[in-house]
């Protein structure tokens, strides 16, 4: 059974999580986190994970959301620490660019054969052949 443990004061709230984070938990520190939102002044929101033992898809996204637009996650032991680290890494759509290799270079035209001069010509002419 997930707990929730809430502190609401005038500069800070606090959602501490223990257990899993699922199901009705997940709706009611979506609802918190918008109102603290909503109210337009500066409150630092905090998400301690310290006691969570796992998530379902819906508190995974939530965590997500929450950590890209800057709520902070407390994470003080081993197991939340690789919560934190899952929470935290960029989201993989697809196939991912790793290295771009570099542009080729344009091909240049090969170089103009020389063409015939007038000079050997001339020369052939006047020396009579």
């Amino acid at each position: 059974m997930a707990k929730l443990h809430v502190t609401d004061e005038a500069n800070l709230f606090r959602a501490e999580i223990e257990g899993r984070f699922s199901g009705e938990i997940v709706e009611r520190v979506r609802g918190y986190w918008q109102s603290v939102m909503a109210e337009g002044c500066v409150r630092r929101f905090t998400v301690d994970i310290s006691q969570l033992t796992g998530y379902d898809a819906a508190g995974r996204r939530l965590l997500r959301d929450m950590y890209k637009h800057g709520v902070y996650l407390s994470a003080r032991t081993p197991r939340s620490l690789v919560f934190l680290d899952e929470i935290a890494e960029p989201a993989i759509a697809g196939p991912t660019l790793v290295y771009k290799a570099p542009e080729p270079e344009p091909e240049t035209a090969p170089a103009p054969k020389p063409a015939a001069t007038v000079a050997p010509l001339t020369r052939a002419a006047v020396a009579g052949k």
